[in-house]
């Protein structure tokens, strides 16, 4: 039995007709960027969010450039995580700013007390991963953040949907999200979105989104191009209105493994109130390497998400790096079992029973 880790023929293929009508809009009004499609999504996912304002942009990484901009954070330093993709901490130089990192808790997000020792006089954000869609501990982050007098941003790029309080994008300054193929609501290519409940920080987005430009002919500051495809925003909106669904059945294999697998593994602790959105199903075990050879030989595409720290890049030589015991402790440990739509309940049996041969 084959249980792939993505089928993105498999996702696509209900929404095949909603798609070639979306095309066949697009190219008979003919504005292919920044077009009526693209207000439409932008104002579906803000309602999704339950935010005042998203703001379409050309991918994730983009979002949170444009975000930390917004907020005047290119300078000084950003707290924030090792144990991510590498946009999170890039973003930061991009912007101007200095990563910092603080180790994470048993969650695999920024841990409150490791954050509360990392800010510093020369300090103007934290910035938080709700890695894999497991929300971090943000009503604790929120508050350090207003006590210390810093900006509080989220990347929701694996966390649309995952909710603690609010949904994931409501719960800080600002939220950014990615709509690569390869997150629980993908776009057919790149995409992204700011959200904010600034009147401001918005007005100031969809200008910078478009080099600056406040009308055909004019610019009032230099920015980069970040705009959405009316594409994109049309494919975004099809498949928005069956992903409450798609979310529930995420969660759903995601209790399978954790009731079947309980006490041959360990998960990651999900907070009090959190609901993930699971856009990767974690598992911290032992032997890993093994584990992942293991299942492959058996079809099973595990994956590791991710296998070197941030901290640890060659491109991160130059950033002073403290002690992150944590989060190199869990990263020889994390490894990730398949689950999403393109799954049957056989393929998931499949992989638990393997799992548990492993172990036995």
């Amino acid at each position: 039995m084959k249980v792939p880790a993505v089928d993105l023929a498999v996702r696509f293929k209900p929404y095949r007709e909603r798609f070639h009508e979306v095309l066949d809009r697009v190219l008979e009004h003919g504005q292919v960027i920044l077009g009526p499609e693209v207000q439409a999504f932008e104002q579906a996912v803000a309602r999704y969010v339950g935010v005042k304002h998203a703001l379409a942009v050309a991918n994730g990484t983009d979002a949170l450039v444009l975000g930390l901009r917004a907020l005047g954070v290119t300078d000084g330093e950003v707290v924030t995580t090792a144990m991510s993709y590498l946009a999170s901490t890039s973003s930061i130089a991009l912007a101007g700013a200095t990563p910092v990192f603080a180790d994470v808790g048993p969650d695999l997000n920024l841990d409150v007390d490791a954050v509360a020792a990392a800010i510093g006089p020369k300090t103007k954000a934290i910035l938080v991963v709700h890695l894999g869609g497991n929300p971090a501990r943000m009503q604790d982050l929120y508050r350090l953040a207003k006590a210390r007098g810093v900006k509080l941003i989220e990347d929701c790029a694996q966390a649309l949907g995952a909710v603690s309080g609010a949904n994931a994008g409501n719960l800080s300054d600002l939220g950014a999200v990615s709509f690569h193929p390869l997150k629980n609501l993908g776009a057919v290519g790149d995409a992204g979105a700011i959200f904010t409940n600034d009147d401001a920080v918005a007005a100031n987005l969809r200008l910078a989104r478009n080099h600056g430009h406040s009308s055909r002919d004019q610019c009032e500051f230099w920015s980069i191009n970040s705009r959405m495809d009316s594409l994109q925003a049309g494919f975004l909106s099809a498949m928005l209105d069956d992903y409450p669904a798609v979310l529930e059945a995420r969660r759903k294999q995601a209790e399978r493994y954790r009731a079947a697998l309980a006490g041959i593994v360990e998960f990651p602790v999900v907070n009090p109130g959190a609901l993930p959105s699971y856009n990767f199903f974690y598992t911290i075990v032992e032997r890993r390497d093994d584990l992942q050879r293991r299942l492959l030989d058996d079809g099973i595409d595990a994956k590791i998400h991710y296998p070197i720290p941030i901290h640890q890049l060659n491109a991160a030589r130059e950033i002073a790096v403290g002690q992150l015991p944590q989060t190199e402790y869990l990263t020889q440990r994390i490894l990730s079992l398949p689950l999403g739509p393109h799954l049957v309940d056989s393929q998931i049996e499949f992989v638990i029973e393997k799992v548990g041969e492993f172990y036995a």
